[in-house]
Order: C-alpha cells, then structure tokens, then sequence
C-alpha cells in the first residue's frame, strides 16, 4: 500500500508541477516581444516536462514492482495491481505526452510569428538589396533558434517542432507568393528563400529527411514561384516552348495540316522556308468552305525583333490549298537554337467583313530546321508535316502569370494576341466525332 501511494502522488504531484511551470512560463512569455526569447523559455518547459516523463518512466524499476508483484501476488489479483499501479502510471504518462506535444506546439507556434514576421519583411526590403541580402535576417534568426533548440530538445521532440515548423513556413511562403505573384522581384527573394529554408531545414542529415521536406505544397510552391520569378520574356519563351511540347505530342489532324520545307543556309544567315500546302481545314465560312491564308511569324519576337511577320496569297473556297510559295528570313543562327525559338504558322480564313477567324496553329522548332548546325549534309530538303492545334481551352498559367503584370507593355500585347486566337479557337473547336 505504501508503494501504491507512493505512485499515486508522484504522479499527481508530476501532473501538478507540469501544471506550474506552463502557467509561469504564459506568465513570462506574455510580457516578451522577442519570439525568440520566448521560445527559449518554452524551450526550458518542454526539456522540463520530458525530465518528468523519464523520472515517472523509471518508477516500476526504481521501486521494483516485479518482485513487489510476486510477493503480493497470492493475495491480490493481477487485475487489482493493473489498476492500481500500471493504469496509474500509464494514465500520468499520457497526461505528460500530452502535455509535452502540447509544449512542442506552442513552441512551434512562437517560432512561427517570427519566421512569418520576416517572410513579409522580405517582400517589403528596398529593390537595390540583392536578393542574397534580403534574406539574411530571417536565415539569421532560424539559424538562432534552431541551433539552441537542437541543443536543448531531445530529438524526438526536436523533430516534431521541426515538421511543425517547415509546414507552417510553406504556408506562409505561399500566402505571400499568391500575394506577390505580379511582382517578379519579390519573387525571386521568396524563390532564394525557399531554396535557403530546405537546405536549413535538412541540416546536412540533421534536419528533416527529403521526403518530409518535398511535400506536396514544397513542389507546388516551388513550381509556382520558378514561373513567377522568371522574367516576362523568360515567361513568353516558356509559353513558345510548352506549345512545342503540345505540337510534337498532337498526332491528329482534326483541325487539318500544314506541309513545309525549312532549311537554313549558314553562310548568308537566311532562313527559307517553302510553305507547300495546307489539308483538311474546318470550313468555317456559312458556303461550307473557307478563304485559307497563312501568317508566318518568328517566335520569341523579341529573339527577333527586326522580322517583321509573313503572309501568303489567300485562297478562295479551298480545304486543301496549295500555296507553294518560299519566303526567306534574314537572321542569325544563335537565336534559332535557344529553347522556345520557333516558326509559327497560322493558319487563317480570310473574313472581308470582320475579323479573320482562325483554323489552327503549328509550330517548328528552329533549332530542327535542315542545316542550321551546319553538320547536314547538302541535298534534298525532306518535307514536315505539321497538325493544327488550339491553345489550351482552358488557359494558360503563364499567360495568366502575364496578364497579372499590368504595367509590363510587352507583356500585355503578347496577352492580348493570345487571348484574340484562344477565344476564336473556342468558338471554332470541333465537335466530338468529326
């Protein structure tokens, strides 16, 4: 009986005390306007309410139940020392888990003001500070406090307040990059932080694993803001490039093709292309026809600023026109193999009244035209056949990204034209089963 009771107050008395130093700790937390600081003092609570934990751990050894049992044991049933000594125990040891997962999050949630508390003083930092510097004072003040943490929390408790506290950073990092997204300065900052804050939270193997850092919304975040820190000319290539991607993957023809030879000479810097012919158009005309024409245009146009955009003749009520005309480019061969640089061939109905509706656009990569690494041998240029394709119906995130940017020019004009070939797009699109 007297072990029982023994037990019985050194867990009350545990609970009580755990009790006490929360209460003082709020107390001093309360008046204390560094997060920091109060971390530290929550940091002490928690180490504290673990000790607690290891000392209640220890009784059954420390007081020798299993001989105390066997003495007892013909004179009280198992079920009886279950009650009175293991569910006593194993109740005040949940009380303290409780209670110290409890600590780890309020600890958590002091870091956390301070960690959000220079998420947004990033974004706000003059733009003459390099973007290195700009995050310095919140890399500074995890370095801080998770060092001191580190040293002073065991390490399971250390890695809950770590999980805690990368999940409650990319929240934050994507509040203010869904606020920031017009802003391609604020941008980078944020997309330097990120790149920054995985590398302080893994510790060189210290930290949190990979695969708790790469979450789901570290990937997203992480994609969002490599668009939204890229410049506007960065953006329209990434857009040139994706409608590359959507070409070569289009093996249908249900909006008709284009056939064409393209070849490049390097000795005179020109590109020729021979637009031969164009099949299986959408009439779009109420005679059930269409008057074909195709413009043709060299993309990026600020990779080319100087080529001013092609045409040919306009065919009358034709579905398969054959145009057989050859237009030339004047232009260096280092644009024509960046990533995104492409011949853009659209493909138009002739509308004497209104607007030219649309029929479909393709697109060449230039970096594949005949001769323009200079390593094909001369001869026969072979002829590409190209399907017409829509833009995406239901937008594009990079065009979305452009349009926020009301005060970029070359931004919005690209938008504009984009936006003119996605609407008649939609009011053309074939139905299923043509």
């Amino acid at each position: 009986m007297i072990t029982v009771k023994f037990v019985e107050d050194t867990c009350r008395l545990a609970l009580v005390y755990c009790s006490l130093i929360k209460a003082r700790a709020r107390e001093l937390a309360a008046g204390q306007k560094d997060q920091g600081l109060a971390a530290n003092m929550l940091c002490v609570v928690v180490n504290d309410m673990e000790q607690l934990r290891l000392v209640i751990g220890r009784l059954p050894t420390q007081l020798a139940w299993e001989a105390l049992e066997q003495r007892v044991g013909a004179v009280l049933e198992q079920e009886q020392l279950q009650n009175t000594l293991h569910a006593q125990l194993q109740s005040a040891l949940a009380g303290l888990s409780h209670e110290i997962r409890t600590g780890v999050r309020t600890l958590a949630e002091q870091l956390e003001a301070g960690i959000a508390k220079h998420i947004h003083n990033l974004v706000g930092v003059r733009e003459s500070v390099l973007p290195e510097d700009a995050i310095l004072p919140l890399m500074k003040f995890l370095e801080v406090e998770l060092c001191y943490m580190n040293t002073n929390l065991v390490q399971e408790n250390f890695s809950s307040l770590l999980t805690l506290l990368w999940t409650h950073t990319l929240t934050v990092l994507v509040e203010v990059a869904t606020a920031q997204r017009s802003c391609p300065l604020a941008s980078r900052r944020l997309k330097i932080a990120l790149q920054n804050l995985e590398i302080c939270f893994y510790a060189e193997g210290c930290g949190l694993p990979p695969e708790a850092l790469h979450t789901a919304t570290f990937k997203d975040l992480q994609r969002d803001l490599e668009l939204q820190a890229a410049s506007s000319r960065e953006l329209i290539r990434r857009y040139f490039s994706s409608r590359l991607e959507q070409q070569a993957e289009t093996t249908t023809e249900e909006l008709g093709a284009v056939t064409i030879k393209a070849s490049y000479r390097a000795s005179e810097q020109k590109l020729r292309v021979e637009l031969l012919s164009a099949s299986n158009l959408l009439p779009l005309d109420a005679n059930g026809s269409s008057d074909p024409f195709v413009q043709l245009t060299l993309e990026p146009r600020h990779e080319f600023p100087e080529l001013a955009p092609r045409e040919t003749q306009k065919h009358k009520k034709d579905l398969h026109p054959l145009f057989d005309e050859t237009f030339e480019f004047l232009v260096p061969a280092e644009p024509c193999q960046k990533d995104g640089a492409c011949l853009l061939l659209t493909v138009l109905d002739h509308d004497t009244l209104g607007a030219d509706d649309l029929e479909g656009e393709a697109f060449l990569p230039l970096r594949s035209v005949h001769g323009l690494h200079g390593t094909e041998e001369p001869g026969e240029v072979p002829q590409t056949r190209l399907p017409l394709t829509y833009p995406t119906p239901n937008g594009d995130p990079v065009l979305r990204l452009l349009e926020s940017r009301k005060g970029d020019r070359e931004a919005q004009a690209f938008v504009k034209l984009r936006r003119q070939r996605a609407k008649q797009a939609s009011q053309h699109a074939p139905q299923p089963g043509r």
